[in-house]
This record gives structure tokens, sequence and C-alpha cells, in this order.
């Protein structure tokens, strides 16, 4: 599975690649699958329609490892001017930034400066439901860097939670500060091919980890401290788990969130919330959509069977 995530990630990094497929015309099935939309406008009209479904959405603007200082001002852009956008139509503020998307190739003083403008906006528009700036969480390399980031401006009293990766071998010394905090967290496997002495590898580990994670989350402290777990994961033995947990450590269905990738497993997704599970989408929104995509298939292998089906299809027509 490394060897099939390393493909697929070095497909996402290549701007060749990316700009092909980007304008072929056979590939619009597959961007629709994953993507709400090449703007922000489209992306709240996606949002609205998860809402009427009863789920709410985590909007994310397409782009990452920048350098370009002016892409890197266009993406802290897009992101702030939708937050406007989503109080006005009575969304979640809640928006998802990954940390080299708005500076930190170039520099963390820019990336500092992009988050803390975005949090202090989403702070001073309020909004119907739950307002935060989710710090995504990226390769190893930017871990220490990222949740220093958030750590400072939780200490400004900024509506900031943060990302966090079961399999890296640093993780459980992480929650636990995470907990004492009484930290927002998604907790997500690790969707990064790293070396067995940063993370744990194979998919027993990988699980247990990730149990081990749910452990710490919903524990009796957690929910005196305040907690709020989001399980970012497909997998329903993890979210089962995570369900007995809460159970038995009394957490209300409105103290935590199952967060799931817009367009993977929504037959899941509708049994979830006919079960009363608050669901949560990720949205990504922009019209660099193929290397986010692609590593939804190097996630997911079976997802490349659409995307044959979306090419053949296309040609076809």
């Amino acid at each position: 599975m490394r060897l099939w995530q390393k493909a697929m990630i070095g497909l996402a990094r290549s701007e060749r690649v990316a700009a092909w497929v980007q304008g072929a015309a056979c590939m619009g099935r597959f961007s629709r699958m994953f993507v709400g939309g090449g703007d922000a406008d489209a992306a709240v009209g996606r949002a609205m329609e998860l809402k009427a479904g009863g789920m709410t959405a985590s909007l994310f603007y397409l782009g990452e490892y920048v350098r370009d200082p002016e892409l890197i001002r266009r993406n802290a852009a897009e992101l702030e001017a939708m937050a406007p956008k989503l109080a006005d139509a009575g969304l979640d503020l809640h928006l998802s930034v990954d940390p080299t998307q708005v500076g930190a190739m170039l520099s963390w003083e820019v990336c500092r400066e992009n988050v803390t403008a975005l949090a202090q906006s989403v702070a001073g528009l309020g909004g119907a439901g739950r307002s935060v700036v989710m710090l995504d969480m990226e390769d190893s390399s930017v871990t220490e860097r990222t949740f220093g980031l958030y750590h400072e401006l939780r200490a400004k009293g900024l509506p900031v939670a943060v990302t966090i990766q079961s399999s890296l071998h640093r993780s459980r010394e992480d929650l636990d500060r995470l907990v004492e905090d009484g930290a927002m967290v998604r907790l997500v496997k690790g969707a990064f091919a790293e070396g067995p002495e940063v993370a744990a590898t194979g998919r027993a580990a990988r699980d247990k980890s990730y149990r081990d994670g749910l452990e710490q989350l919903f524990s009796a402290r957690a929910r005196e401290r305040g907690v709020y777990p989001v399980l970012g994961t497909h997998d329903h033995r993890m979210v089962a788990h995570g369900a007995t947990l809460a159970a038995r450590h009394d957490w209300r269905p409105d103290q935590w969130e199952v967060e799931m990738l817009l367009g993977v497993r929504p037959v899941y997704q509708r049994q979830l919330v006919d079960q009363g599970v608050a669901v949560r989408l990720y949205l990504p929104f922009g019209e660099s959509w193929f290397p986010y995509a692609i590593r939804r298939v190097g996630e997911r292998p079976a997802n490349a069977w659409f995307v044959l089906r979306s090419m053949l299809d296309g040609l076809a027509g």
C-alpha cells in the first residue's frame, strides 16, 4: 500500500500531469465526486445541500505545497472570503487549512499571519453552528510547527482546532497535551507514506494506533476538559469503537462527530446520519482539484476504478 500511496502522491505533485488532467473534459465526473465546486458560491451551495440532508461541512480551498507568494495570497484570500458567505447562508464557519497552502513553504511567519487573520475573521463573524479554523496535518516534516501554530493561536483565544495522525509515534504525547487543553481534535490514521522510524506501518499497527487515540479522546478526563473528538475516518470499525467508548464514558451525541471526505462511502454516511451520529463532510472547492483527488485514490485504491469509468464514459460521450 505504501508504494501505491507514494505513486499517487508523486502524481499529485506533478504540475504537468495536473494541468493535463484538469483540462480533460472526460474527467469532469471524477472532479465532481470529490470536489464541491470550482468557486466559493458553488461550494456554499453544495454545503447547503448537505445541511438539508442532515450533514455539516468543512470547507477547504484547493491548493497546497505552494511557494509562489501570489498563489499564497490568493489561497489566503479565498479562504477568508468564504467565512462571510458561510455566515450569510446560516452554515457552520468551519474552514480547513493546510499550512503549506498559506505560506509555510515560504515562511512560517507568513503562514502564521494568514492563519491568524482567518481565525480572527471567523471569531468576528460568529455563525449559526460550530465556528473554527481546523489545521490540517500534512507530512511529518511540518508536524512540530503545525502544533506550535495551533497552541499559539489557542493561547490567544482564537477558534482553532487541529488534526492529528494517530499512526505517528509521537501522537500519544501530542494527544495527552491536547486533552489537557480541552481541544477540538480531528483524529485521522495518516495519509502520508511515512517510514517505520516515524510512524506505525501495516494495517494492524495503524488500526491499533487509531484505537489508542480514540481511547485518549473519549476518556472521562477528556470529557471533563471539554475535548471535542472528531473521528476523521471511513473505517466503520473505528467509528463503532468510538461510539462504544462515547457511550461508556457518558458522551452526548452533540459532543463528538464523524468527519468523512465528500464522495467517499456516501451510503455509509447516510446510515450514520439516520442513526443520529453527527456527520461532517470535508468539502474542497477550487480549480486545482487534481492533486487532492488523486490522493483520495492513493488512500483507497478502489477509487481508481471510478476514475477509469469516468474517463471511458467521457470519451464514449
